[in-house]
């Protein structure tokens, strides 16, 4: 008896997920999900579809292929930056929405490219730069200056966080994991990453280079960008 009820549980989800409504944002949110167990690479339209229990083809109501799938992923991302309240100053605003985007890396490290890389602007994106201008301006900003300051502040947070993903963190870790590594196994994977040829002076700098506080430089940074725009707003 035990057996078969186990044995039915799978068929029993199946059969349920199968009767939930197909809609887009369920294909979506799925997808993204799909992307941050197994990497981008690996999303087809085929196992979506099987993970959701529908044929391949119904996908294709919803999104034309699967480029325009992925247009409405990277419209996910974007849209978990949220605002802080209208009584926030600007300085808070900006440290918040940098401090997001810096936070998004973290928690989808393997989507986290296609906030950049596509080929139609995801609206979330440019709402979000719309409600940030308006708030500058609010705030004393001139409309163009309001939209420099926006590009800059996109620019540091999500290249910041590219590069901590592509080429600071060890291969297949996670932030969390690469942050409660030990100073041995850091140096392990370093080692690993090293040309044969690298001088031994060397060594120094590149442990340096990736094994320094992330999260602290990151603030660091976002600190000095922050106090030379007070000082050209004063």
């Amino acid at each position: 008896m035990t057996e078969r009820r186990e044995t039915g549980e799978p068929e029993r989800e199946s059969e349920e997920m199968a009767r939930q409504p197909l809609t887009g944002e369920r294909i979506l949110h799925t997808g993204l999900r799909l992307i941050d167990q197994q990497g981008l690479e690996a999303l087809t339209m085929r196992k979506l579809a099987s993970e959701l229990g529908v044929d391949p083809m119904s996908l294709y109501r919803h999104f034309k292929n699967k480029e325009a799938l992925l247009d409405g992923v990277a419209d996910i991302l974007w849209g978990e930056i949220v605002l802080p309240g209208r009584e926030t100053g600007w300085e808070a605003l900006l440290r918040s929405v940098a401090t997001s985007l810096y936070a998004l890396a973290h928690a989808h490290p393997r989507a986290y490219t296609l906030l950049l890389n596509r080929q139609i602007l995801p609206l979330s994106m440019l709402q979000l730069s719309d409600a940030m201008r308006g708030r500058l301006q609010q705030e004393g900003f001139e409309r163009q200056r309001a939209g420099e300051v926006i590009c800059a502040l996109f620019s540091y947070a999500i290249g910041y966080a590219m590069v901590e993903l592509a080429t600071l963190l060890p291969p297949s870790a996670t932030h969390a994991e690469a942050e409660s590594m030990t100073d041995i196994t850091r140096l392990a994977h370093l080692m690993q990453r090293l040309p044969r040829e690298t001088p031994a002076h060397t060594v120094e700098a590149a442990y340096a280079l990736t094994t320094y506080k992330a999260d602290a430089q990151f603030t660091f940074g976002l600190d000095l960008m922050l106090m030379g725009l007070k000082c050209k707003a004063g």
